[in-house]
């Protein structure tokens, strides 16, 4: 978050994309661990990494809550991407006065995209749809 503080406020940078990517093991990883957790209802932490994965839970269950309880937990996962993009927007918005400001001033704008391994292309997904919310909240 410093980086893209930097970039925008010193560096003149109005663009951040974020950009996720199809097939992200982590995110893979996560939605596995959240989905597991939530059979056996309860969250042990065996590994700094689990940890990480624990962390992207609230991805994992947006995308759950998207798709449904009955969707395959590959899909569930492909799903994720994309609220993973949306989520590290959000972030950005939430916790960073500096970002926020920009956004809300119009000097710099925050998309989101996927590349997307097989074909090497970039899917644009544009502005968070809480963008608005967020910069309607105060939050500082």
């Amino acid at each position: 978050v410093g980086s893209l503080e930097f970039c925008t406020g010193k560096l003149g940078a109005r663009m951040i994309l974020v950009l996720g990517h199809t097939k992200c093991g982590a995110v893979y990883g996560a939605t596995n661990a959240y989905l597991a957790a939530k059979k056996s209802e309860t969250a042990s932490v065996e590994s700094a990494l689990e940890g990480l994965l624990l962390d992207l839970a609230p991805v994992a269950e947006k995308a759950v809550a998207d798709m449904g309880s009955h969707t395959d937990a590959d899909e569930v996962a492909a799903h994720a991407v994309r609220v993973n993009v949306f989520h590290t927007i959000d972030f950005l918005l939430k916790y960073s006065a500096p970002l926020r400001e920009k956004v809300k001033s119009g000097q710099v704008e925050i998309q989101g995209g996927i590349y997307h391994l097989d074909s090497g292309k970039v899917e644009f997904m544009g502005r968070s749809p809480q963008q608005s919310t967020l910069l309607s909240t105060n939050l500082g």
